[in-house]
């Protein structure tokens, strides 16, 4: 087995770096020396397949071509702005009710769901009316409706009942939680 005493020294120069060296540097000067490492690596590996960067990309075969979709797209808005000027009243109109964007029709499908809707007093049905009755119905529900009560024969219940404020966020009176 041969051993390769350049890799070697290689090896135990970086070890050391590492471990004694690198861990006293600042991070500003380690971001520095990092960033300079990248921009070489970067200059290196494109120095070294340079010709193939040269015609690795599909894009360049079709620079070409570029002046001339440019005179094209040039070419078709001047003539339809020559064609809306000069056009009649009834032409313009006939162009501009044809173009319809996007929105607008987002905004009239909204506008026709909404007009279709039920009102909000059919949306309870069998089932949140069942559920609605069950929560009133609880012992101590602040929303249910319990008779009031008379004179001073059961004081515990007059200050059980004492409405208190509710929690924003929550949803429930401070008493119950």
């Amino acid at each position: 087995m041969e051993l390769f005493l350049p890799s070697l020294i290689v090896i135990l120069l970086v070890a050391f770096f590492i471990f004694m060296i690198l861990p006293r540097i600042g991070p500003m000067i380690l971001a520095v020396v990092a960033l300079i490492a990248l921009i070489a690596a970067g200059v290196h590996h494109y120095s070294l397949f340079a010709s193939e960067y040269s015609l690795s990309t599909w894009q360049y075969g079709l620079a070409a071509y570029t002046p001339w979709v440019v005179l094209g797209f040039a070419f078709i808005f001047i003539i339809s702005s020559v064609m809306f000027i000069m056009g009649g009243p009834e032409a313009k109109a006939a162009m501009l009710n044809t173009v319809s964007t996007p929105m607008e029709t987002i905004q009239e499908s909204i506008a026709n769901s909404t007009a279709n809707m039920p009102s909000a007093n059919s949306a309870t049905n069998v089932v949140t009316a069942s559920i609605n009755r069950a929560i009133n119905s609880v012992p101590g529900n602040a929303s249910a409706s319990a008779p009031a009560p008379t004179g001073n024969a059961n004081r515990a219940n007059v200050n059980r009942n004492k409405k208190t404020p509710n929690i924003p966020g929550l949803g429930f009176s401070a008493s119950q939680v």
